[in-house]
């Protein structure tokens, strides 16, 4: 099942990612709020040394995510990126023939490194509430799925799967769970602490959204030794810069930051939820950084998103996704002040529409 709704040609630059960022954005999942403060301090007192190449082994890095997160450095993947860990995750444990399961409406990296690998795709529908379904999931493990892809929170949702569920469903598998963790801090609790007991599981974190990096580029993998050694195979020399890995290491240091951001972000989705609902559209129930509306009853020439850019509002399209269409469009909550301008954007369509 390698068939996707990217097009014929399979590639990165299909991701919409690469979207037109209009003056009122909604569309990527930035923290809002910027970075930590004690980011900047570092870099503007710290004695980063940009003639030697960086320490291929990452080693003060490493010990800072071991610390925050009681685990072991043995066990620590840096790359540039969530995303730079995704490319190589199944060139690295797969092979031509191998299978991987992915929820149908997620993340949809996870279905382009795995087609440009030429391995094989399995899609697990949704529950009808548009929650991963784990009991689909495991009655299409074979013998030859190795890969099992979750991303949690889920990417458009912003639903969540809860620690215990997930991590009874993991340890009843055989196949490598690959659990995205790209949006954690706004929403969920993490597994990570769970990579030295699960052998089967490998947790992706990310600097770019809840610490505020995303113009660094900085990613880490948690899993056993022998995963990491693998990874470590096949990754390039010099992963990251000596200025992402001094600013990664102060974002873990500052704990309040991340508390604020979640509170942040917890007003901003029920500010947009509640006044979204009000005007009659369907928002899926997210507990995290996106939102996923229905757009249908205001869609009846497929012309509403397109109406929305043309006013200068820039959001996910539906069609972006696998098992989805423009009767759907993903949000990314902002400052109160784009959000309010937002809202007034959705009043306008809605009165020329009536």
């Amino acid at each position: 099942m390698k068939n996707t709704n990217l097009g014929k040609t399979i590639s990165f630059k299909n991701l919409y990612a690469f979207g037109e960022k209009l003056p009122v954005d909604l569309s990527l999942t930035e923290n809002p709020l910027g970075f930590s403060p004690k980011v900047k301090k570092a870099l503007l007192v710290g004695g980063v040394n940009f003639n030697d190449y960086p320490d291929p082994k990452l080693l003060k890095l490493k010990k800072a995510i071991a610390d925050k997160f009681n685990v072991n450095i043995p066990n620590i993947f840096i790359s540039n990126g969530s995303e730079g860990i995704l490319k190589i995750l199944p060139s690295a444990l797969m092979e031509k023939n191998d299978e991987a399961i992915i929820p149908e409406i997620t993340f949809l990296m996870f279905e382009v490194v795995v087609s440009l690998n030429d391995s094989e795709i399995i899609i697990s529908k949704m529950t009808d509430d548009f929650d991963i379904d784990l009991d689909d999931i495991k009655r299409k493990i074979t013998n030859k799925t190795r890969l099992v892809f979750i991303c949690n929170p889920n990417n458009p949702t912003g639903k969540i799967i809860p620690k215990r569920k997930l991590i009874s469903f993991i340890k009843s598998i055989k196949p490598l769970a690959v659990v995205d963790e790209a949006n954690i801090e706004f929403g969920g609790e993490s597994v990570i602490g769970e990579t030295s007991k699960i052998k089967n599981l490998i947790v992706l974190r990310t600097f770019s959204k809840g610490f505020g990096l995303a113009g660094l580029r900085i990613g880490f993998a948690v899993a056993g030794p022998k995963i990491i050694k693998r990874l470590e195979e096949v990754n390039q020399p010099f992963p990251i810069n000596v200025l992402a890995e001094e600013a990664a290491i102060s974002a873990l240091s500052d704990d309040q930051f991340i508390r604020k951001t979640k509170k942040f972000m917890d007003q901003e989705r029920r500010f947009l939820t509640v006044n979204l609902q009000k005007r009659g559209f369907k928002v899926v129930g997210s507990k995290a950084n996106n939102l996923l509306i229905n757009v249908s009853r205001f869609n009846r020439n497929n012309d509403f998103i397109d109406r929305l850019n043309k006013l200068g509002v820039s959001v996910v399209r539906g069609s972006s996704f696998r098992g989805l269409n423009d009767n759907f469009m993903r949000v990314s909550p902002r400052l109160r002040k784009t959000n309010k301008l937002f809202i007034g954007k959705i009043d306008q369509l809605i009165a020329e529409k009536s």
